[in-house]
C-alpha cells in the first residue's frame, strides 16, 4: 500500500516537472517569435561571398530601369578582416551600385550606395525575418527625402533549397511603394569564394 506522504510526493514532482517543461516550451516560443540572431543571419549572408548570375524578374519605376543588364552580374566579397560583406551590381558598368553589410551590436545593417546619388539605410528585421528569408526594413539615409525622393526601402533576401538566391528591392517614390526590382541569383563558377 502505497502512503499518503509517497503520494504526495509525487503529485509535487508532477507539479515541478510540468512546472519546468512548461518554462521549457515558452522559452521556445519565445525564441521562435524572436526570429533570427543577427550574426547567424550575417554569418548566412557572408556564404554568397564569390560572384553570382541573375536574372531580373520585375523592375519598379526608376529613370534608370533601362539600363539593367536583363542578365546582370552581382558580385560578394568580405572586408574589413570580415567585418563587413560588400555586394556589387553591375560591376564595372555606369549603373554600378555598392551596399555594405555590417553587424551593430544587436542588429545588422545594410547601406545601399544606389546609382539615383543617395544612400538608404535598412536593418534586419529579426522578428519576422527566418534562417532562410532575411527581411530589410528602411532605417533611414543621406542625401534622401524618404517622403518624396526615390530610394530603396526594404530588402527581402531568400535562401532556395537548390542554391539559387532572390533579392527584391523595394523601391519608394513620394512616400509610397513604386514597385519591387527582384533578382533570382544563381552561382558562377561553382560553390568557391571567387
Amino acid at each position: 500500500m502505497i502512503s499518503r506522504k509517497l503520494i504526495g510526493m509525487a503529485g509535487m514532482m508532477t507539479i515541478v516537472l510540468g512546472g519546468l517543461l512548461g518554462l521549457a516550451r515558452a522559452g521556445e516560443d519565445a525564441g521562435a517569435k524572436d526570429g533570427v540572431d543577427a550574426k547567424a543571419a550575417f554569418a548566412r549572408l557572408k556564404t554568397l561571398a564569390g560572384t553570382w548570375k541573375g536574372q531580373i524578374l520585375s523592375a519598379h519605376k526608376q529613370e534608370h530601369a533601362d539600363t539593367h543588364a536583363p542578365e546582370p552580374t552581382v558580385t560578394y566579397r568580405l572586408t574589413g578582416a570580415g567585418s563587413a560583406l560588400v555586394e556589387t551590381q553591375f560591376p564595372g558598368t555606369g549603373h554600378e551600385m555598392v551596399s555594405v553589410y555590417h553587424l551593430d551590436g544587436e542588429d545588422l545593417c545594410m547601406t545601399h550606395y544606389c546609382a539615383v546619388g543617395n544612400q538608404p539605410r535598412v536593418k534586419l528585421d529579426r522578428v519576422h525575418s527566418r534562417a532562410d528569408h532575411l527581411i530589410f526594413v528602411f532605417d533611414g539615409g543621406t542625401n534622401l527625402n524618404p517622403k518624396k525622393d526615390m530610394h530603396i526601402h526594404g530588402l527581402e533576401v531568400t535562401f532556395h533549397p537548390d542554391g539559387r538566391v532572390t533579392s527584391a528591392w523595394e523601391g519608394y517614390q513620394g512616400g509610397k511603394p513604386a514597385g519591387t526590382t527582384s533578382f533570382v541569383m544563381t552561382r558562377q563558377g561553382g560553390s568557391g569564394h571567387d
